[in-house]
């Protein structure tokens, strides 16, 4: 893939979608992972390529308890190297009083705790964005996509320039960002690319020790678990695709992982608008 290509479609189709709808802010919650990174640079440029129209990015780190100390760090770098205004807010208070309060009734769990922590993350989020006249960056990836690794109304979000893109290619794009962008190695937007380049991945809310990967498909890679979805989604169940899949890595992996994508099914109902992937994949 052209991963220049794709950035300069990313930021002209970002800053095309603010112009024509009157918006001048956009807010992103950061979390130090890969995604909310690579979306925090993607803004910058926005503002930086077009001066004239006077946009502003705003970034805000929302931890709770199940943050951890590298997350946050990450978080850190990312806000200071690509926000126009940024500033830290601990949530872990609001979280233990909305969790006290849910179970006052049934007894929570890991599941609907994260979702607490996400949606709480997005109440804060889209009052920002109202009072500042802008909209919400959503950051989810084509693999989190299908496999439902996200809560309504908790990441989905307004505009999602990443969307189009698996797991393993953000990680490419992130890659050609220092690589090719930001090259110094010493400046604060390298800096913050490698770092989340590089950091362990999670889930962002504790829900299972060792993030999503460590629930379907632990020893493995993302870019097999996207080969996995993408034959699915192209082949459906052929016999010979499925059978060369189980060989490439094991049926219990890809029954896993498909069976993840079918339970989350009804969660694709609604989507935010995602730059479309045409515009730039012409492989």
């Amino acid at each position: 893939m052209d991963y220049k290509k794709v950035f300069e479609t990313m930021v002209s189709q970002t800053a095309d979608y603010l112009s024509k709808n009157g918006l001048k802010t956009m807010v992103l919650g950061l979390s130090g992972g890969i995604d909310s990174t690579v979306t925090a640079a993607i803004c910058h440029e926005v503002v930086t390529r077009y001066p004239e129209q006077q946009f502003k990015f705003i970034g805000v780190s929302l931890p709770c308890s199940s943050n951890s100390a590298e997350e946050n760090d990450s978080a850190s770098l990312a806000m200071k190297a690509f926000c126009t205004e940024y500033w830290v807010e601990n949530l872990q208070a609001q979280y233990l009083l909305v969790k006290a309060t849910c179970e006052q009734r049934y007894p929570s769990t890991p599941v609907s705790q994260g979702n607490i922590k996400a949606r709480l993350r997005m109440i804060y989020l889209y009052n920002l964005a109202s009072v500042t006249g802008g909209l919400v960056m959503d950051t989810d990836n084509l693999t989190e996509h299908y496999l439902g690794f996200w809560t309504i109304h908790g990441d989905v979000a307004d505009f999602n320039p990443i969307g189009g893109l698996w797991k393993h290619e953000v990680y490419e794009l992130c890659k050609y960002l220092f690589t090719e962008i930001h090259t110094d190695e010493n400046s604060p937007r390298h800096l913050a690319l490698r770092a989340a380049y590089d950091i362990t991945p999670t889930d962002g809310n504790a829900v299972a020790a060792g993030g999503d990967m460590a629930q379907i498909a632990p020893g493995h890679t993302y870019e097999e678990v996207d080969d996995i979805l993408n034959t699915y989604l192209q082949h459906g169940d052929n016999e010979q695709e499925m059978k060369h899949l189980a060989e490439a890595y094991g049926e219990d992996t890809v029954e896993r992982v498909l069976t993840r994508h079918h339970k989350s099914e009804f969660k694709r109902k609604r989507m935010p608008l995602v730059i479309e992937r045409s515009l730039y994949d012409t492989e």
